[in-house]
């Protein structure tokens, strides 16, 4: 599995997701300072992305199967870099919200290209679902820098520098995946539109379910700007990756799960009650250890529900179900920002739905489904 090709696609997703974002804190910000727009007409603009994500979905199994797949990804990634760029001259709220709309639909097929196209095509059918596994972690650990990098970069560069920044980091990718080995492939007569590479429907309970992790960092990301915080959230999941092997092999999924979003739960509620350093540390940590156990039971559901020839499919649903999960925590966050904390409140809420459902539910979807495979 840890072969060259794999690895490049590994260190790219890590600077794809910090890219994308660190692109949100310093986007919020010089919205509300320099604009002078709300907290909540910036945080629906940054939000609209999770929606825009669906917008070219239907034409991806088209895009892979009759262009080469690196160029597809590549020039996707160099697109969404230069209309980065046209954001310091973006002086309307639609305009900026336009540029939202298009970076969202071109993520989407960087997505798929890479994560649920490129990353099969390298690794031997056997290793697969744990190649999966492994990618979704160096997104998870991408997008937990990019939040860091986005809420202390503001206080060295400008909003001007912090866009350069945006666009080196996602030429990173764009040069790691070009130097991908990948085999030739024939062009299919495929139709313009189709769900393969786009939505697999067996995997939407899960997946919904799912959204409740990702929902909670949104409000997280959009409430809570404390450097030591995100350490913290780097630090839990750090831990949670030092146990995965030992935690998967040995503790049953229902509990693996429960164990994760009660842990969360436990951290927004600690949120509710202080903002103190002491409470931030313990809530931090708790929410990184959390969603890796949580995660990690939605993510194996999501993989293996999939038959051999949906997995690219799966793992796409998966992808962009998670982060409409996040623009939807951020949009919540933004709404609910002046609430004295009800926010976290209100979220510690939605996990325990969250934790009620799968438990009632998603675990015995799954365990029919795998059954009747």
């Amino acid at each position: 599995m840890w072969n060259k090709n794999f690895n490049l696609l590994l260190i790219a997703n890590f600077f794809l997701y910090t890219a994308v974002y660190m692109l949100f804190p310093a986007l919020h910000h010089w919205m509300v300072s320099e604009g002078g727009y709300t907290g909540f007409q910036a945080g629906g603009a940054i939000a609209i992305f999770g929606a825009s994500l669906f917008l070219l979905g239907a034409f991806n199994n088209y895009l892979v199967d009759t262009f080469k797949r690196k160029n597809v990804c590549t020039r996707s990634l160099l697109l969404l870099a230069l209309l980065g760029l046209l954001y310091p001259y973006a002086g309307e709220w639609g305009m900026i919200f336009l540029l939202r709309v298009l970076q969202g639909a071109l993520f989407g097929v960087v997505l798929m290209a890479m994560g649920s196209t490129l990353v099969i095509d390298v690794t031997p059918s056997q290793y697969r679902n744990k190649a999966s596994v492994v990618f979704t972690w160096s997104g998870v650990l991408g997008m937990l820098c990019g939040i860091l990098l986005g809420y202390n970069a503001g206080w060295y560069l400008s909003f001007q520098q912090q866009i350069y920044l945006f666009v080196g980091l996602c030429a990173l990718p764009v040069v790691l995946v070009s130097m991908v080995e990948v085999c030739f492939r024939a062009p299919l007569d495929l139709p313009l539109l189709s769900f393969d590479r786009f939505l697999l429907f067996r995997t939407l309970i899960p997946g919904l379910n799912m959204m409740v992790v990702p929902f909670i960092l949104g409000v997280l990301f959009s409430s809570i700007f404390d450097t030591f915080f995100y350490i913290c959230i780097i630090a839990g999941f750090i831990v949670f990756l030092l146990l995965d092997r030992v935690v998967r092999k040995q503790v049953n999924g229902r509990l693996l799960n429960g164990v994760g979003l009660v842990l969360m739960c436990v951290a927004v509620w600690l949120l509710g009650c202080s903002t103190e350093k002491g409470m931030l540390m313990g809530a931090g940590f708790l929410t990184g250890l959390g969603m890796g156990f949580s995660l990690l039971q939605f993510l194996r559901m999501m993989i293996r529900l999939p038959l051999h020839c949906e997995r690219g499919t799966g793992y796409h649903t998966y992808q962009l179900l998670w982060e409409s999960g996040v623009m939807l925590g951020v949009f919540f966050g933004k709404y609910t920002e002046d609430s004295s904390g009800q926010q976290f409140r209100a979220a510690s809420l939605i996990l325990l739905a969250g934790l009620l459902i799968y438990q009632a539910v998603v675990h015995g979807y799954f365990m029919k489904r795998m059954k009747n495979r």
